[in-house]
């Protein structure tokens, strides 16, 4: 209950009410007995002054005077010749003077009294009120003014109590839309006719079910594309083991088996990337980034690099210069230098002035690692292939996308996951022509440090 939206304002609405409504209580409570007292005290003043102008007459005559009322027996008054002699006084009044004080306001055994002296001086006026009195109209007046929140509070709770659960209505409304809604349902909620409070919360929810389904839809695509590039090395491998089961002298079963071998690299290696791909779209940008030394991670990626370089006659060349520091994953920034520099080996090897599967003379890849004029650390991959036309270079960092006729072999999610990791680090993958338009330049360009 404590943490219903309904019950928090209602409660505080309530004890807010509640709160001001006793304050400004007390508040004309205080006043309203301060002019009491006020009035009171002038009525005692104005009865003395009138006892006073008939202090000279006879007790019989005053007597006359004296109106009879029920609240007389809350007021007393004393007329005393010279201050000692009790010439009249009454019903309610004592025999013993009603305050030592002769002259103005005091409180006494129980009274409030004033005290004067006629205009010759002979009789002394005393008039009294009973301080009971005075506090039974005190707490009269706060009955008065208290009463009126005991009776109007629970109106207030039940009208408000109303006034919320309809102005709350849509909220409801709208969990009852969402529970009725299939887990595969993921258009957008109808926000047109919704409170403004509720369309903020609406637009968010909104714009995660786009998130969530273009999530989904890449889901969907990825385990299709996987489920596709597999095939084809799994038939290779099937078809390959077949006829070497079939061969009918060793050299044809050992060229069968290679061939096996081959198809198994090539399935084990778009495993490897298409785990690689998953850990990143799982991964959380910075929780692992520790200084890293660039141009270091790049000589360890060419040294990883180095086999099939040499397998494929590329000489690989890293620049020479200083250490560069960056911020990052280790691990991951190995993975993308690694799947760069096997790209441009890859596609090196495959370059159309070659001949006979042999890359062209004087064939290389070169690495530039260095800090560019704005502190920004950059690291340049420059190839002597084929290149990458400038309407294809947005796509082939598409997953499985490989670009048609280049010859090479590959699962195309190479750039796919260097893309991946260098948005993980705020990095910048450009990719442009190599020098004299010759070959891929692919450029990374990282934050500078802080």
């Amino acid at each position: 209950m404590k943490n219903s939206l309904q019950f928090r304002l209602l409660a505080g609405t309530l004890a807010s009410v509640a709160a001001i409504w006793v304050v400004l209580s007390l508040f004309a409570w205080r006043e309203a007995r301060h002019e009491a007292e006020e009035l009171f005290d002038a009525h005692l003043a104005q009865t003395a002054v009138l006892l006073a102008a008939f202090a000279g007459h006879d007790a019989d005559e005053i007597d006359e005077h004296v109106a009879s009322h029920p609240y007389m027996r809350k007021v007393a008054f004393q007329i005393w010749r010279g201050g000692s002699q009790l010439l009249v006084h009454s019903g309610s009044a004592p025999q013993t003077r009603l305050s030592p004080v002769e002259r103005g306001f005091s409180d006494a055994a129980g009274w409030r009294v004033y005290s004067l002296w006629d205009d010759r001086g002979r009789h002394l006026i005393q008039v009294a009120e009973a301080l009971q009195a005075r506090q039974e109209v005190s707490r009269q007046l706060a009955e008065h003014l208290l009463t009126p929140l005991v009776i109007a509070l629970p109106l207030l709770a039940l009208a408000l109590a109303l006034l919320i659960r309809r102005s709350l209505r849509p909220l409801a409304q709208l969990a009852e839309d969402i529970s009725r809604r299939d887990a595969t349902r993921l258009d957008p909620i109808a926000s047109a006719d919704a409170p403004s409070e509720i369309k903020p919360v609406l637009d968010r929810l909104n714009q995660l079910f786009a998130r969530v389904e273009t999530s989904l839809a890449q889901e969907r695509r990825f385990t299709a594309d996987a489920a596709h590039e597999l095939r084809t090395p799994l038939a290779a491998m099937r078809t390959h083991a077949q006829v070497a089961q079939g061969a009918g002298n060793a050299a044809e079963r050992a060229t069968a088996l290679a061939s096996v071998i081959e198809a198994t690299d090539r399935a084990t290696h778009l495993i490897e990337q298409l785990l690689t791909l998953a850990r990143l779209d799982a991964a959380s940008a910075g929780n692992t980034f520790i200084p890293c030394d660039l141009r270091q991670l790049a000589a360890t990626a060419m040294a990883a690099a180095a086999p099939a370089a040499v397998a494929r006659g590329v000489e690989l060349t890293l620049a020479e210069g200083v250490a560069v520091s960056i911020r990052g994953d280790a691990t991951l920034l190995g993975v993308l230098l690694r799947n760069l520099l096997d790209n441009a080996v890859r596609y090196s090897h495959s370059n159309p002035g070659s001949t006979g599967g042999n890359p062209p003379s004087g064939t290389g890849v070169t690495a530039t690692v260095a800090a560019g004029n704005d502190g920004r650390p950059v690291i340049e991959i420059v190839d002597q292939g084929p290149g990458i036309p400038s309407a294809e270079r947005e796509r082939v960092r598409d997953r499985f996308y490989r670009i048609a006729g280049s010859g090479a072999s590959g699962s195309g999610l190479g750039l796919s996951i260097a893309a991946r990791i260098a948005e993980l680090h705020g990095a910048q993958l450009e990719l442009a022509d190599g020098p004299d338009s010759r070959g891929l330049m692919v450029r990374l360009i990282f934050p500078a440090a802080a």
